[in-house]
């Protein structure tokens, strides 16, 4: 168990370096955390437990591929109801930074957006990270 709990950023920081030193010397170390940002940034394989059982586990790209969505951000003039009416989209929103598109097939989305947006911007595409599969499997065991 790692004590990172209440931690400032630079203790924190050197946790972090004393243990990818201590791997890089050979040694395993198990590793249980709530934060999924610190199992992401320092683990070679993940398991999920809930209910007391281990419901996936693998390295972090497996684990991030067990969750197809993927999320688009980007600065467009296409209106949210416009968007939210496309075969691919699961959801979409649009707040200050711009809009914001959860879909399975990302790439078919980019293609109608650069399509139908021809001064689209800011275009970036996000997997999902290890705190969305997290939640996904832990409401699907619960279920």
């Amino acid at each position: 168990m790692v004590p990172t709990v209440g931690l400032d950023i630079q203790s924190r920081e050197l946790m972090w370096s004393t243990l990818r030193r201590l791997v890089s010397e050979g040694a395993s170390i198990v590793l249980t955390t709530h934060y999924l940002e610190e199992a992401e940034a320092l683990a070679d394989r993940v398991a999920v437990l809930a209910k007391g059982r281990v419901i996936a586990s693998g390295t972090v790209n497996e684990m991030r591929a067990l969750v197809v969505r993927k999320q688009i951000s980007c600065s467009s003039s296409l209106s949210v109801e416009q968007i939210r009416t496309w075969r691919e989209v699961q959801s979409v929103r649009r707040d200050h930074q711009g809009l914001h598109i959860t879909a399975g097939n990302v790439e078919a989305v980019v293609r109608r957006l650069l399509d139908e947006d021809e001064d689209l911007q800011d275009l970036e595409i996000h997997r999902a990270g290890l705190a969305q599969t997290f939640t996904e499997l832990t409401q699907e065991s619960v279920q």
